[in-house]
């Protein structure tokens, strides 16, 4: 009977062992907070403000030319929480972005190119939607599963991740950094296992504060792994005055048809035919 007692005590620390790696791993989960909660906080702590406006250098990885660079200097300007206006400029052509209440439409070289946004306006969204219901809905658009969050790693970074189970990348997801929680990874579209060149995505470094709003120093956007465009932001103004005329879509659509201004038809001379190509290959940049 006696030699029976040491194998039970032997057991015990087991079970006991069993049931704190339950609990323990039960608590890890207990700490990933839900992903409203995670929007609320986001953007409460990246501020409010009634408008902004960013002048920043957008630096464009040209893929038809793939050892040069195309840098066009360009301003946005915000109306929270939902107007948006880009104006790029550049030698050969003009280009005019403007998102107004889930309306948008795109002006090139005075001609009306597009009533829809690309993958390329999406970076603003974060901080155009500075309201957690909006930002959500938002976000649910685009195909961010706004009930599910997780933990995960990054490029070393640890970070709560919004519209995935970590280490799944098969679905759009917003990653916030554990301790700020402003937003450093935005996996806008996935790419297939067969083809992960396809995945787009945005990554913001740099958090810096102007007033009570905060805004990244740059920004980027990768096909795959490849660096496909940059942003640098070079001043920020908080709350100046903005027109409402230049956000008025129905006046921008009037003004500029589709089917408006064309282009000049290319002439015989080689220096024609080069300009028509330039300021074809600069709306297709942004199409």
């Amino acid at each position: 009977m006696n030699r029976r007692f040491p194998l039970i005590r032997q057991r015990i620390p087991v079970f006991y062992l069993l049931l704190a790696i339950t609990i323990s791993a039960s608590a890890v989960q207990a700490y990933v907070l839900h992903p409203l909660h995670l929007l609320a906080l986001m953007t409460s702590e990246m501020g409010q403000a009634e408008s902004l406006m960013v002048t920043q250098n957008l630096v464009v990885n040209d893929s038809e030319l793939p050892e040069q660079t195309i840098a066009l200097q360009e301003t946005v300007m915000y109306i929270f929480p939902d107007a948006f206006r880009s104006e790029i400029t550049s030698d050969v052509a003009r280009r005019v972005h403007v998102v107004d209440r889930g309306r948008s439409v795109t002006i090139i070289d005075e001609k009306l190119v597009a009533e829809q946004e690309s993958d390329f306006d999406r970076y603003k969204d974060i901080f155009l939607y500075n309201d957690k219901d909006l930002l959500e809905a938002r976000l649910r658009d685009l195909g961010v599963d706004t009930s599910i969050s997780s933990l995960g790693k990054n490029q070393g970074r640890i970070g709560y991740v919004i519209g995935a189970q970590f280490p799944d990348e098969q679905v759009p997801q917003l990653w916030l950094d554990k301790k700020t929680f402003m937003p450093f990874r935005w996996l806008l579209r996935p790419g297939p296992y067969e083809d992960p060149f396809a995945a787009m995505e945005v990554r913001y470094y740099g958090w810096r504060q102007f007033e009570k709003i905060w805004y990244p120093a740059r920004i980027e956007y990768y096909q795959g792994e490849e660096l496909i465009r940059t942003i640098l932001v070079q001043s920020v103004r908080v709350n100046p005055e903005l027109q409402g005329q230049l956000f008025d879509i129905r006046r921008l659509r009037a003004q500029y048809p589709r089917g408006g201004p064309q282009l000049p038809p290319p002439q015989d001379s080689g220096d024609q035919s080069d300009v028509q190509q330039t300021v074809e290959r600069f709306q297709r940049l942004f199409e």
